[in-house]
Formats: C-alpha cells, sequence, structure tokens
C-alpha cells in the first residue's frame, strides 16, 4: 500500500532533473554563499539541486500540499509553509534568493521584491527566472486553462475530473489570475519601483528558448488530461529532449524565457 502511494505521488508530483531554469539558477550561484532562499519552491524539485551549493538552503510556498511532500522527500532541507509577501526571516538574511518562474503567479509583485529586499544581504544576488513577453507568449498553457475556468466552467470542471479524477475544491495558490509575460524592460522598472530602486546591479539577462517549449507545455497538457500523466511523459520525451536543448538557445527578443541576476548594493 505504501509503494502505491509513492509512485502515485511521484507520477503527479515528480522529482526534475537539473536543466532549464533550474540549471540556470543553479549555475549562477556563487560557489561561497552560505544561506539560500527558493522562494515559490513548490515540492522542492529544485531547491534539492541548491542545497548542493548552500549549507543552509530555504524553501517556502504559500501551497500547503507542496511543503508536505517537501519535507517528507527532503528533510536536510528547511522548508516554510508561507507566501513571499511575508517571510519569517531576520533582515539581511540570505546570500542568494532564487525566484523560479514565481513573480508571473503573484498578486503583488512590489510587495514580493520588498520583501526580497529586506531579507537579502548587502552584496546578495537575487536570480528570477519568468516567462518571457516574446512572439508566442500567447501559447502558455496556463493561461488557456485560466480562459477555460473563468469563460466555459462547467467545460473547465469536467476536463479537471478527467484530468484529476475529481471536481476540482480549491484553485492551486498562484493560478487564481491570469499567468503573465514579462520584458527586461518591465523587470527592472518593478526593480525600480521597489525598495531596490538605486541599490541594484544588473549582472546577467539572459532571453532563450522560442516554440518548442510552449508548444510542448500544450501537448503535455492536453495529454495529461486524456491520457494520463504517465503515457505523455513516455510519447513526449523526444521533444522534451528538444526543448531542453532550445532552452538554451538566445533568441532575444523573441524568447520565450527570461532569466536575470542581480546584486543588491
Amino acid at each position: 500500500m505504501v509503494k502505491k502511494r509513492i509512485t502515485i505521488d511521484h507520477i503527479n508530483f515528480p522529482e526534475s532533473p537539473l536543466k532549464g531554469r533550474i540549471k540556470w539558477a543553479y549555475n549562477k550561484i556563487p560557489l561561497k554563499s552560505k544561506t539560500l532562499l527558493d522562494g515559490g519552491c513548490a515540492w522542492g524539485y529544485g531547491t534539492r539541486f541548491f542545497k548542493k551549493k548552500c549549507i543552509n538552503t530555504y524553501g517556502i510556498d504559500p501551497n500547503k500540499d507542496f511543503i508536505k511532500i517537501a519535507k517528507e522527500r527532503y528533510s536536510h532541507i528547511k522548508f516554510i509553509n508561507c507566501g513571499l509577501e511575508k517571510t519569517p526571516f531576520q533582515n539581511n538574511f540570505f546570500d542568494v534568493i532564487i525566484l523560479n518562474d514565481v513573480l508571473e503567479h503573484v498578486k503583488d509583485e512590489k510587495r514580493v521584491l520588498n520583501e526580497m529586499y529586506r531579507v537579502l544581504k548587502k552584496g546578495g544576488n537575487l536570480i528570477i527566472t519568468t516567462p518571457h513577453k516574446g512572439l508566442f507568449s500567447f501559447m502558455d498553457s496556463d493561461n488557456y486553462v485560466f480562459l477555460i475556468r473563468t469563460k466555459i466552467p462547467k467545460l473547465y470542471k469536467k476536463l479537471y475530473k478527467m484530468y484529476k479524477g475529481e471536481y476540482p475544491k480549491k484553485i492551486r495558490p498562484g493560478y487564481e489570475d491570469w499567468h503573465k509575460h514579462y520584458s527586461v524592460k518591465e523587470i527592472v522598472h518593478m526593480l525600480n519601483s521597489s525598495k531596490f530602486n538605486n541599490h541594484f546591479s544588473l549582472v546577467k539577462t539572459f532571453r532563450s528558448g522560442f516554440f518548442i517549449g510552449p508548444f510542448v507545455g500544450n501537448l503535455q497538457l492536453i495529454g495529461d488530461t486524456f491520457l494520463g500523466r504517465r503515457i505523455t511523459s513516455f510519447l513526449l520525451k523526444p521533444l522534451l529532449i528538444l526543448s531542453n536543448i532550445d532552452y538554451w538557445i538566445p533568441y532575444n527578443k523573441l524568447s520565450y524565457n527570461l532569466a536575470i541576476r542581480l546584486i543588491k548594493k
């Protein structure tokens, strides 16, 4: 019985390999870092890699179920159930903060950035990845789900039941609203509108990925709904490999992904 629970658990909450935005963030962590925060860590699938570079690694997420899974899987990492707008940490606590595709899910980016400024040390690194406002940003599968849920709720409930085996009880934290995409200019503007204003140096920007990523994302959504996640993952394996390769190709303004690293002054 325990074996069955673990199997289902790992299908619904898979352990991602070190690739894509997780690998980009991992590569940008300074070697001498001692304290790291993975903000919006989900069930810790990326946090487990960050721990290899930082002795004291923390993960926070507003989803209680995610944090429960993270604590069970990675007991050597400190996980806390809380939002990014208000955290339990002291001022100037972290050497590194990572927000991996998180800002697009929060309701108040400025409030989140203000809190990250408070808990990040002077000279510390803030690493942010988000969807980029590129040519194929309209293909965001999360936004298709949002449109169906808000415009055709009856269809959404039926599709959800096919996907999850039950009717939706509540919306997952961070997915209540439109999944935002940003340009570099918009990210910089948000930083300048927060407490980071005049207190950061933009060290690196990376815009990458083109069509394959969002295309595969849509195929996954359709496949998971009608075929199940295990079969879909098997069928899409070649395309997932291509998508991972494509992530590292810079397409500048046309790109689907955006990553930046800044240092707090």
